[in-house]
């Protein structure tokens, strides 16, 4: 028999809400959005927001995505 291994928490940052901030680019990031469980695109404006935005899928996936 195996021990269970415990899953290691998300950082705190992924469980942040999408912030597009106070600004008006249109700056196409992804966030992890804790209802779903995954990585969801939303357009940030380019200030302001929080640390829950990653330019791509592939750097949210690897910091808040599944396993981690």
């Amino acid at each position: 028999m195996f021990p269970i291994q415990p899953q290691r928490e998300r950082p705190y940052i992924c469980s942040l809400p999408a912030e597009a901030g106070p600004c008006d680019a249109v700056f196409d990031r992804f966030f992890y959005n804790v209802r779903s469980g995954k990585c969801e695109q939303f357009v940030y404006g380019g200030c302001g927001g929080n640390s829950n935005n990653f330019e791509t899928l592939e750097k949210c996936q690897r910091r808040c995505g599944a396993g981690n």
